[in-house]
């Protein structure tokens, strides 16, 4: 056991010359912020002895084991009369301390790399697998990045991080990773299926990783808006143009109405489409007066038209 007692031989003398405290009770658990194991941090009902210093206390948010033997030496180095009756007797010390996590370590980093040009879109990732920084509960739990090196074309750095922040003896821990641009991609706020048009609305937009994004994946929200999915896709699922398909406005079989327009003059009849097809598909339709086969443009829901560019077959009537 490395524990080191504060108290030296030849102070310990003059106590153990001193009345007892016989009151003294061992307290079942200890938790101390300090640097310094008090004895009033293990014991109970002694008075002005309580601030006496016994041992250093263990690192913030560390732990140490002492027995009976241990605890029974202090007693009698500070003249208290105490000994256990369980030679097996063990109490836990701890330091109280505050965990800085990880995310906050790289967000402290992402904002000095902001001085050597990156983004502070930028995500960084720590190569460093045991990032664990814990600081006195006593003390501010803030984060200095100091002695910061940047490779701006391996897009890699190092760095010292002390925390607390400016404290005379602060924690240190050296950190090396590498930095990564970030892209804001367009996902579905929420699940849609086929049929559904795609609206600004039903869009969200997720920070990602540029090396994590596939090359298909759409990041221009124009390109989306307006289609339709072609399977039931869930929320925030990114997406690629085999994904979706523009929105079918005539179904196959469906009765549409064929409008001609020439000049000022409008006509219209009844047709059945013989194909589905979306906003711009040149479709066929059969007239369900003549049975003639006429190719037209799909203008809208069940509406198509036959004019410039999709003229009607040769002596294909448009009269009902």
């Amino acid at each position: 056991m490395r524990w080191l007692l504060i108290v030296a031989g030849s102070v310990a003398a003059v106590l153990m010359a001193l009345p007892a405290f016989a009151d003294a009770i061992l307290r079942p658990a200890v938790v101390v912020t300090g640097d310094q194991v008090l004895l009033g941090d293990l014991f109970d009902g002694i008075g002005d002895k309580a601030k006496t210093p016994v041992a250093h206390a263990p690192a913030p948010g560390r732990r140490a084991l002492v027995d009976a033997d241990w605890l029974h030496h202090v007693a009698v180095m500070n003249g208290l009369d105490w000994k256990s009756d369980d030679p097996f007797l063990q109490i836990v010390i701890e330091r109280a301390g505050v965990t800085i996590p990880r995310e906050r370590v790289e967000q402290e980093i992402v904002s000095a790399l902001q001085a050597q040009g990156v983004s502070s879109e930028a995500q960084v990732d720590i190569v460093n697998r045991d990032l664990q920084m814990v600081v006195p509960a006593n003390q501010p739990a803030t984060i200095a990045v100091k002695d910061l090196t940047y490779d701006e074309n391996a897009h890699s750095f190092t760095a010292m991080i002390e925390a607390p922040a400016g404290a005379p003896e602060p924690v240190r821990l050296s950190v090396a990773g590498t930095v990564h641009d970030v892209v804001d991609i367009p996902t579905l706020a929420h699940p849609m299926g086929h049929g559904e048009v795609i609206s600004a609305r039903d869009l969200t937009f997720v920070h990602m990783r540029a090396d994590k994004v596939r090359r298909d994946v759409i990041r221009d929200a124009d390109q989306i808006i307006g289609l339709t999915p072609r399977n039931t896709m869930r929320t925030g699922q990114t997406l690629a143009l085999s994904d979706l398909e523009r929105p079918q406005a005539v179904a196959r079989n469906a009765l549409v109405t064929v409008v001609l327009k020439q000049g000022a003059m409008t006509l219209s009849i009844e047709a059945r489409a013989n194909e589905a097809g979306a906003v711009g598909d040149i479709i066929k339709v059969t007239n369900t007066r003549s049975n003639q086969v006429i190719p037209t443009r799909v203008e809208g829901p069940n509406l198509v038209s036959v004019g410039i560019g999709v003229a009607p077959a040769s002596g294909v009537a448009m009269a009902n």
